[in-house]
């Protein structure tokens, strides 16, 4: 007896994924005579992974990425619900340790694509369920050259199911253990995938209430004067937002797939800074009101062995700022307003362009176009500054890739890369990019990959532009005397700005030991020298007023009062980092349900009992699927369908559909230094440097995450550690920092896999409940002057002011009601039947 309709017809009542998400038929078939059963959703769908894998040969897996760079990591959708995630963005801060990279310019998000190809922009995916995910590819940054992009962001591939429908919704809480801060959301989302088209609707409200200086151990400024500011001064403003995004996925002009997607919000935030100092104990607020519009679309069309792809992107935010005062000042003496708009339009095509030995040299050619526009207007203390600012932006680019030598010969599979760049920005000139690489592997399972990229680097508008604006009582700390003081800064842009110059060479690999343990190691070292980078002035050192004497006073007593925190032009820096760790994952067996909680469901759901002994699954969606095609995924059969005679026998139970998992990433910086002009020493940012407000570079970085998930119950524990630092002081009395270490904690229950409690109360179905417990230890950063005392500006409550937090959310995933109608026997109620899907 075939028991696999049976447990179909369970889980798609039970399953933890609402919908049915069918892929590609397998290439193994049925007897043309052989019974029909009714039609079942995949055992991916279930979130098996079973035990023996049936590959198309000669096919790449569906939404496969450009050219041969394996991926460093795949997760499957049992490892994808095992993190807990319930949108694509909290899903990536669950892998962040996986998909962080050395070699950017700054620590952004990954590039993303999806089903192999180029999206409008991150809204496009940020609030999709994780259920539609039939796998994440995460791949190292040398694949960001096949689609347009710099290789300095490693590369998420996203593909989703090819059938999905569900309806979600999401509301939770979050509150400090030490009180003052409390915060919400709430989220819902209308997602469809079918026949390939994708439309999706998502609305999204939060918000956090105000935590005030006075709600924690903050101490008073000893040079304040007048009432107690800390009632008004407030450590966290208080935030309301809420936005609304669309996206409609359609095949137009027969072949090309158009992604449109808009998107509307605003943000409100009220934050207070001190007393009014014409009236006693009223404070001085600060309103800030945000609007902001996008619209993004995407072309992507394969054109013979060419693919095709065209973005277009516009934003639109405009800020308003107002500062309450007292009826005894002038109202709205503090304000601000700006309008920031950005236009963007580039295409790609990429394909071969002649043969090789080894291959096809592959090619991607970029044309690109941004204008960028910042117009502002300030007043504080009655004096008006004003910024209009525009940018307009040309980019040309071509990634050339050569095989050397084929996965069968000696040396293993080998190839080359050269790429180039060219932009031409209006207000700064021609900036240049050459680059190279090579991808080896040697063997099964290893992957070695070496680059090298010399970029020019332009200054931001805001560096160049801004408005240059003074404010008093501003805290900082003076390094230089080993002291906190409240200053006048001078902030703003600075016109005389030069481009930068960067090199960065990077040698990576990743290995699989063993076929049969899914351990992966991973590894980047990554050197990076800047000619002329552009800095600011995060604290007060010697070596930086002995540079720069002219952006530091001192009154006659030698008491810091003003710094110039405007942008300069180094002379040069070096970074040498290694990033390596290792990802594990261990299947473990889930309970299947059992025969009377089966009954129970069908009872609940009013349907028959099965008229033979083959029980119907559920009756399928409307429409037949499309036949398999030569890109398909990988079919995953066996399990509990191998040797599925019997009543209720087999391997019925032997499911691997639990993970436990364990990933870590240690990153070892070497060098890094930054020599300020000619002539004078290299200042040491891992042995006495200020590098931001937070110290120098830490030396170790680990992240640590690991997690636990069977039969419908996880745990996730994942760890930050930064170990000490230090900020020398002309006087000897040296700040230090102590290494810093935070835990995070999340529980999850996905109540659909529940089955003795969906058995009993149906509503749970789709249904999923987390808690979580953020800086569990309630940590916060400690930091020591000379004598052992903690400076004013780095109190503790100050650093990190909410610590630890603890949340809970409900989450429910509304289902079609034709996916709970079921057959009985051969094609269920009124015959017919079909072949299984």
């Amino acid at each position: 007896m075939n028991l696999r309709p049976l447990l179909f017809a369970s889980a798609a009542l039970l399953g933890p994924s609402p919908a049915f998400a069918q892929d590609a038929a397998p290439p193994v078939t049925e007897p043309a005579a052989a019974p029909a059963p009714a039609a079942q959703p995949d055992a991916d769908m279930l979130g098996e992974e079973e035990e023996e894998t049936i590959v198309v040969t000669g096919a790449r897996p569906r939404g496969s990425v450009v050219g041969d760079i394996p991926a460093e990591n795949v997760l499957t959708s049992r490892d994808i619900r095992a993190t807990g995630a319930t949108t694509i963005s909290e899903l990536l801060d669950a892998v962040a340790a996986q998909t962080g990279s050395a070699r950017g310019r700054d620590g952004g998000r990954p590039i993303l694509l999806l089903n192999g190809q180029r999206i409008s922009g991150f809204r496009e995916l940020r609030d999709l369920p994780p259920e539609a995910i039939e796998r994440m590819e995460i791949l190292p940054e040398e694949v960001a050259l096949k689609y347009g992009y710099s290789a300095d962001q490693r590369v998420v591939n996203i593909v989703l199911r090819r059938r999905f429908n569900s309806t979600s919704a999401e509301v939770g809480a979050t509150v400090a253990t030490d009180g003052g801060y409390v915060a919400g959301k709430g989220d819902a989302t209308r997602l469809i995938i079918s026949n390939g088209q994708r439309t999706s609707l998502n609305l999204r409200v939060d918000g956090n209430s105000p935590l005030n200086e006075s709600e924690r151990d903050i101490g008073l400024n000893p040079a304040a004067t007048g009432g107690d500011p800390r009632d008004f001064r407030t450590l966290v403003g208080a935030q309301q937002s809420a936005r609304l995004t669309g996206t409609l996925n359609r095949t137009i002009l027969g072949d090309v797939g158009a992604t449109v997607t808009a998107e509307a919000g605003r943000t409100h935030r009220r934050t207070r800074f001190g007393i009014d100092p014409f009236a006693t104990n009223d404070p001085l607020t600060r309103n800030a009101t945000t609007d902001s519009g996008a619209l993004g679309v995407a072309l992507n069309k394969q054109a013979g062995k060419w693919r095709l792809s065209s973005v277009a992107n516009a934003q639109l935010d405009h800020s308003e700022s107002d500062a309450e005062r007292s009826r005894l000042t002038a109202p709205n003496d503090d304000e601000s307003r700006s309008t920031r708009s950005q236009l963007s339009l580039d295409g790609t095509a990429t394909g071969p362009v002649f043969a090789l030995p080894a291959g096809d040299a592959n090619a991607t050619f970029k044309l690109g176009v941004d204008r960028s526009d910042i117009d502002s207007r300030a007043r504080r203390a009655g004096v008006v500054t004003r910024a209009d600012l525009g940018r307009t932006a040309g980019e040309a680019s071509a990634s050339l890739d050569l095989p050397i030598a084929r996965r069968a010969s000696s040396i293993g599979r080998l190839t080359a890369n050269a790429n180039g760049k060219v932009q031409q920005l209006s207000d700064f000139g021609t900036l240049t990019s050459i680059g190279a690489g090579l991808n080896w592997t040697p063997a099964p399972r290893l992957s070695l990959v070496t680059s090298v990229t010399r970029e020019e680097g332009a200054p931001s508008l805001q560096q160049l532009g801004d408005p240059v604006v003074e404010t008093a009582n501003v805290d900082f700390f003076d390094a230089t005397r080993g002291q906190s003081v409240a200053v006048t800064t001078l902030s703003g842009g600075n016109p005389d700005l030069l481009a930068d110059r960067r090199t960065v060479w990077k040698l990576g690999g990743h290995w699989q030991p063993s076929e049969k343990l899914d351990l992966r190691l991973r590894a980047d070292f990554v050197h990076q020298s800047i000619d002329q980078p552009q800095i600011g002035f995060p604290a007060v050192t010697p070596a930086l007023e002995a540079a720069f004497p002219d952006r530091f006073q001192r009154d006659a007593t030698g008491r810091l009062t003003r710094v110039d925190l405007r942008p300069v032009n180094a002379d040069r820096s070096r970074r040498d980092t290694l990033r390596w760790g290792f990802d594990f994952t261990k299947p473990l067996k889930s309970n299947p349900p059992s025969r009377e909680q089966i009954a129970a469901l069908r009872a609940r759901f009013g349907q028959r009992p099965q008229a033979a002994a083959t029980a119907g699954g559920p009756t399928p969606p409307t429409g037949d699927r499309p036949p398999a095609a030569a890109g398909d995924a990988p079919r995953e059969r066996g399990g509990f369908n191998r040797g599925g005679r019997g009543g209720g026998g087999g391997r019925f139970g032997g499911r691997n559909g639990g993970r436990l998992t364990l990933s870590a990433t240690h990153t070892l910086t070497f060098k890094d230094e930054l020599v300020i002009a000619p002539g004078l020493p290299a200042l040491d940012f891992l042995d006495g440097e200020a590098l931001n407000a937070s110290g120098g570079r830490p030396r170790h970085q680990v992240e640590v995450q690991s997690g636990y998930y069977n039969n419908g119950l996880g745990a996730r524990l994942t760890a930050d550690w930064r170990s000490a630092t230090r900020v020398d002081s002309a006087t000897g009395e040296d700040l230090r920092f102590s290494d810093y270490a935070t835990f995070d904690l999340r529980l999850f229950a996905n109540l659909g896999e529940r089955f003795d409690l969906v058995s009993k109360h149906p509503f749970f179905l789709g249904s999923s409940v987390r808690f979580e417990v953020k800086n569990i230890f309630n940590s916060r950063p400690d930091v020591r002057g000379g004598d052992g005392s903690i400076p004013f500006a780095f109190q503790p409550d100050r650093l990190e002011p909410i610590g630890r937090t603890v949340g809970i959310s409900f989450r429910k995933l509304f289902l079609p009601r034709r996916l709970f109608q079921f057959g009985g026997g051969r094609g269920g109620p009124g015959g017919g039947g079909r072949r299984p899907e």
